[in-house]
């Protein structure tokens, strides 16, 4: 049975094999600056092996192109695991110096784990083949690289207590997936407030949101439905929802007392 050729593995294979011959090296001699084997070498110039981004960056520096490889793995990364309505917000989070979002009844992605990430993907998308689910993982993790970039943004999440005690995936990965919202909640650039239960008055209780904020841009806001997303602009929702997002903060436990609620709801998943 013949190897099955991806297109946008592909696109970016043969753009690779063109860096090469522009350097005047053959694959084997690639393969062997690269320590990986001309066969592997090969299966990527081809569109057969995907391209991780570690050898995208070793491509880069073997070839000396700057930056070039990996700026194309991004670019092809994004096309392909990403519906047409979401690519610009991927771009606009690279860009961003601060991040707010709140989230309702689920971890945001920036802050979920593989299996958490796997399994909202699989509910959502239950007709994806194996293939398609394993990109998309792949890709909502590789997003979360922004947060310990050398320039991250400001990451300030509110979530309500709903959005943790449901055990999606069942206990274990939930589990998991409160463990890593308690470390990642140790970096300096992130933020993480729990409305709890308790609260009697709630600001919000339709929908998710974020609000970005890019240098020379200023903020956009980004509302999201289950099938679709749309970036808004305009002054008047941009107040409403940058104001929104302040009485969330101000219902929300501060994000020491919020720590201590995720690790008692932690214990109760033990």
């Amino acid at each position: 049975m013949a190897d099955r050729v991806n297109p946008h593995w592909l696109k970016l294979g043969s753009q690779i094999r063109l860096l090469r011959e522009a350097q005047g090296l053959s694959q084997a001699q690639l393969s062997q600056a690269l320590n990986i084997s001309q066969a592997m070498l090969s299966a990527v110039e081809r569109g057969i092996r995907n391209c991780k981004p570690d050898l995208a960056a070793q491509i880069d520096h073997v070839l000396n192109t700057g930056g070039k490889v990996r700026r194309l793995w991004e670019i092809n990364h994004t096309n392909s695991a990403f519906p047409h309505w979401f690519r610009d917000i991927v771009q606009l989070q690279r860009a961003a110096s601060e991040i707010w979002e709140f989230q309702i009844a689920l971890i945001p992605g920036l802050l979920q784990t593989k299996e958490y990430a796997r399994t909202r993907i699989q509910l959502a998308q239950p007709t994806a083949s194996v293939e398609e689910i394993d990109q998309k993982v792949r890709a909502r993790l590789d997003r979360q690289s922004i947060l310990t970039s050398a320039r991250p943004p400001l990451l300030v999440v509110v979530l309500d207590e709903s959005a943790l005690i449901r055990p999606i995936g069942g206990r274990a990965v939930m589990g998991q997936q409160l463990d890593h919202l308690l470390e990642i909640s140790q970096l300096p650039n992130v933020r993480i407030y729990v409305v709890p239960m308790s609260t009697e008055f709630h600001p919000e209780l339709m929908a998710g949101f974020q609000v970005i904020t890019v240098p020379d841009r200023g903020q956009v806001l980004y509302l999201e439905t289950r099938i679709s997303g749309m970036l808004v602009d305009t002054t008047d929702e941009l107040h409403h929802y940058a104001r929104l997002f302040g009485e969330l903060r101000g219902a929300a436990l501060p994000p020491d007392a919020s720590r201590k609620l995720i690790e008692k709801i932690r214990g109760e998943f033990l």
